[in-house]
């Protein structure tokens, strides 16, 4: 009875959580539920020798081990990352990734899609060779998730950068008006670098030449005070 009052418990705090997320990662915590299953449960390699009994390979299986611990790590932030608060708090105080969850959602993605088409290149490759083994078709089915998953983090990555797009424009023009200030100061160089050297030379030489006249100048008014 206590056991299952605690399991009723756990379950009612993980739908409070749930409840609690927003549309787009209520949806992308279930798309990471069905695709967490598939890759468990689902084989990937169908086997079938000559001499013996067709078996098929799972991600789980020793055979597929560093692939399996590629995918199992990233599996695992995401799902800690997108499902568990005091998870994502521990990964922003130790590793700083704060902003955008979209880019870190694609790029994760994007580990497990590579790891898994490396499987598959490798599959095509030996096929050709022998018919003994083959990908199974759950194999095409994750790649085919992992895919429309790829796209969806894509598209929510770009509709963040526009909208922060907005803030950019405003600091910029913000640093626009600061640069305006300082432009005279010799520390801002740029497009008319060559310019600003060309007037300092001038400036220079003018002030080379100026004060060569002075003493000039100052030389044949005491000569001719001698003389006097």
């Amino acid at each position: 009875m206590i056991q299952k009052s605690n399991l009723k418990g756990k379950l009612l705090m993980l739908f409070h959580k749930f409840s609690r997320f927003t549309k787009q990662q209520k949806v992308f915590v279930l798309y990471l539920c069905g695709l967490v299953f598939f890759l468990i449960f689902f084989p990937l390699i169908k086997v079938a020798p000559v001499d013996g009994d067709t078996y098929r390979v799972r991600l789980l299986s020793g055979a597929l081990f560093k692939v399996m611990l590629i995918v199992i790590v990233a599996l695992a932030v995401l799902v800690g990352r997108n499902m568990s608060f005091r998870f994502k708090n521990i990964v922003i105080n130790y590793f700083g990734f704060k902003e955008n969850d979209a880019l870190i959602n694609f790029a994760l993605l994007f580990i497990i899609s590579t790891a898994l088409l490396g499987i598959g290149d490798t599959i095509n490759v030996v096929q050709n060779t022998t018919s003994t083994i083959r990908v199974t078709g759950s194999y095409y089915f994750i790649e085919l998730l992992l895919l429309a998953g790829l796209v969806l983090t894509l598209m929510s990555v770009v509709k963040t950068a526009k909208l922060q797009g907005g803030k950019t424009k405003i600091i910029n023009v913000i640093d626009e008006d600061a640069l305006k200030e300082v432009s005279h100061k010799k520390s801002l160089k740029g497009l008319f670098d060559e310019e600003e050297e060309d007037e300092e030379l001038a400036n220079m030489h003018h002030a080379h030449h100026t004060e060569h006249e002075h003493h000039e100048h100052e030389h044949l008014h005491h000569v001719h005070h001698e003389e006097e």
